[in-house]
């Protein structure tokens, strides 16, 4: 009978990025399609994991590239039960850089989807940041709680 490994130890195999850094994905765009430029291009932009070590820590995933649809996940559910954590969706248009489109709270044990995150099941636009904190830890963040996350673009 093969052993498959567990949840804990797939997310630890994931390469662990320094805290409060900038993670601005794991692939450039995809080559263009010059067959039908009807067809869209979906691929991960960011796959990751952060283990905050601090109230203060923080990780932005910042997305940038041409125009693209937005979506993802982050995973709570290896947090201890009073864990909290908190996402901000922030957007940066013509007229204004950095705007917030949503903050949002969540507990342990939480599968975040962009719906949750951003209130629809994708963001439209060209530079966008989700910045992910753990808010309140159990135990002082004695406990190191490992956030994967991973963020697919769809573009043409």
């Amino acid at each position: 009978m093969e052993r498959v490994p567990s949840v804990d130890a797939r997310i630890i195999d994931h390469v662990l990025l320094p805290q409060g850094s900038i993670d601005e994905g794991v692939q450039s765009a995809p080559v263009p399609v010059t067959s039908d430029t009807r067809l869209k291009k979906i691929y991960i932009y960011a796959d990751g994991v952060f283990t905050p070590q601090s109230a203060n820590d923080y990780r932005i995933v910042r997305v940038r590239t041409d125009a693209f649809d937005l979506t993802g996940w982050i995973d709570f559910t290896h947090a201890q039960p009073s864990d909290l954590f908190q996402t901000e969706i922030r957007v940066t248009m013509a007229h204004a850089a950095d705007v917030l489109l949503q903050r949002t709270q969540f507990s342990a044990g939480a599968l975040a989807s962009m719906q949750q995150m951003a209130g629809t099941n994708y963001i439209s636009g060209n530079y966008i940041d989700v910045v992910i904190r753990q808010t309140h830890s159990t135990d002082n963040f004695v406990t190191k709680i490992p956030i994967a996350y991973q963020f697919i673009v769809e573009s043409r």
